[in-house]
């Protein structure tokens, strides 16, 4: 790859922090399969932004993970965030990708149902005893989320508030770099007293069932203790940000919004295309690296080079999707990648959907007249990290 920085476009597009797919992706998509990239951070790289190359990276085995360990990976970071299973290939991937996915297998989040429901009424409780007025993610989404994972986790109340700081921090693309590595070594020595807790006296909770895999011998304890604290970290954090835009999307688009008041069973349906609309996942993180010389689309990648998948971008091809910069809750078709492809899918997808599920259809069902407590143009939006996240969501009933 030609690594003169003349021929290289900056990735990400832009640095604003307002939601919206840009608008070079749909331009990048008609013109070529392929673009080549320069990240604040690392080696250059190739951009895919087709869906079906998107998919190709994630799923194709001459695409390594965890080849990126021995390179100066493409990032938006000074130090990229250790991803343990995202950092893997088979066989390891797989080992360690089955003690997940036990952890969030579809039988134990339909368990998980009720005590998420339980806190999202109760916070819904709180939100209209003090209302006509509440902040969707002050108020609800990221109280929710943390109370979720954690409680799941067994992290005792009292310690939530840092733990919070401590998880927000693994991704953070502002705080300077010892500040980060200093937080997250903070709550990797918490998992592992919370492991040794555990070794002591078993429980029946999330690090319960880890430590299980652990006694086992499926794991080795750095990669118990590592797959545990990236659990908790993403399950406090991604799920919130998902929380705050998607209610937005609904306030921003009233007759979808209204479309679902009048149809609560269509919020299935609906979590799903939102998750497909999504504007505020803008970076393709985690390159892969070809392990050889190959063809991707119309493009060809030679063996060594990165690829950064472009999800946002593959989740708005017109060539799978019918009018994709259309919200459409009732859409039938949609195969979108919001939680990977292949090997490396989200384990943590069914307890994202329950979340989702569960709270925004809670709360369209609780606010049925819910709108903006403030124009749209006064909402204030951040870029500190993997995504753009809204500062707050201000809405009266």
């Amino acid at each position: 790859m030609d690594e003169e920085a003349d021929d290289l476009l900056s990735y990400p597009f832009t640095t604003e922090a307002e939601p919206g797919v840009h608008p070079r992706y749909a331009a990048l998509r008609q013109s070529d399969s392929l673009t080549r990239v320069r990240m604040p951070y690392g080696e250059p790289a190739w951009l895919a932004i087709r869906y079906e190359d998107v998919r190709c990276v994630h799923a194709d085995a001459r695409f390594s993970r965890a080849l990126a360990a021995h390179r100066d990976q493409p990032r938006a970071f000074p130090v990229m965030p250790e991803d343990s299973l995202q950092g893997m290939d088979p066989p390891d991937h797989g080992r360690l990708r089955r003690l997940a996915s036990r952890v969030f297998s579809a039988r134990r989040v339909e368990r998980m149902r009720p005590l998420i429901q339980q806190l999202a009424n109760d916070l819904l409780d709180r939100m209209e005893a003090h209302g006509p007025s509440a902040d969707v993610i002050r108020d609800y989404g990221t109280q929710l989320t943390g109370a979720v994972i954690t409680e799941l986790f067994g992290v005792p109340r009292e310690d939530r508030p840092r733990f919070a700081e401590w998880a927000r921090s693994v991704t953070s693309t502002t705080l300077p770099r010892e500040q980060v590595e200093d937080h997250v070594g903070r709550l990797q020595d918490y998992v592992d007293a919370m492991v040794d807790r555990c070794l002591r006296e078993p429980s029946d909770d999330l690090i319960g069932v880890l430590v299980d895999g652990f006694g086992e011998g499926r794991v080795s304890r750095h990669e118990l203790v590592t797959l545990a604290r990236l659990m908790l970290a993403a399950g406090h954090d991604s799920v919130n940000y998902q929380i705050g835009h998607c209610a937005y999307l609904l306030l921003t688009h009233p007759a979808e919004l209204e479309r679902l008041v009048a149809d609560p069973q269509l919020i299935n349906s609906a979590v799903e295309e939102l998750l497909r609309f999504e504007k505020t996942d803008e970076l393709a993180v985690f390159p892969r690296y070809a392990v050889e010389d190959m063809r991707l689309g119309a493009g060809y990648v030679r063996a060594g080079e990165p690829v950064l998948p472009s999800r946002i971008s593959a989740n708005h091809d017109e060539r799978v999707f019918d009018e994709p910069d259309r919200l459409d809750l009732g859409r039938e078709d949609n195969p979108h990648l919001a939680f990977g492809h292949g090997p490396h899918h989200c384990p943590g997808a069914p307890l994202a959907r329950a979340e989702l599920q569960i709270a925004l259809g809670s709360l369209v069902a609780r606010f049925p007249g819910m709108r903006l407590a403030v124009p749209e143009t006064g909402l204030e939006w951040e870029s500190a990290g993997l995504a753009r996240e809204l500062r707050s969501l201000p809405i009266t009933w």
